[in-house]
């Protein structure tokens, strides 16, 4: 398969664990069971998957910051599970382009939001990578 269908799994699996609040570990070994991916995808799933949950509180901080007049209880759930994935990826996913981590939250927001969404998470990552830029110009 490929990283953007991995990512696309990364992201069911961030909305499912946001839904549900079922165990991590179980959740992924049901999900893995149920959808083949190569070992390399299932690694990327799980890292992507494990960080964003463990770096929750920090990713929120930085979605909220970011969204301008609204609160993050007023972004869909769909919306917030995009956003983490992608905000994980630019602050700790190093191998992957910044650029590309926006360009799939915005076609995944298209996908399984609406267009309008795809905008929005646009805008909002745009801001993400500019307060991540003025912040390591002034390390």
């Amino acid at each position: 398969m490929s990283r953007k269908e991995a990512r696309d799994g990364a992201f069911k699996m961030l909305y499912q664990l946001d839904i549900n609040k079922n165990e991590v570990g179980k959740a992924l070994e049901a999900y893995f069971d149920e959808y083949h991916y190569s070992k390399s995808d299932q690694a990327y799933i799980s890292d992507v998957v494990n960080g964003a949950l463990s770096h929750h509180e920090e990713i929120d901080g930085i979605i909220s910051a970011a969204v301008k007049s609204w609160t993050l209880n007023r972004i869909s759930k769909v919306d917030k599970a995009i956003l983490r994935l992608a905000v994980y990826e630019i602050y700790y996913r190093q191998d992957i382009p910044d650029s590309i981590s926006i360009y799939e939250a915005v076609e995944l927001a298209k996908i399984y939001d609406s267009p309008k969404a795809g905008g929005f998470v646009n805008g909002l990552l745009r801001g993400v990578l500019r307060k991540k830029e003025g912040e390591q110009e002034s390390e």
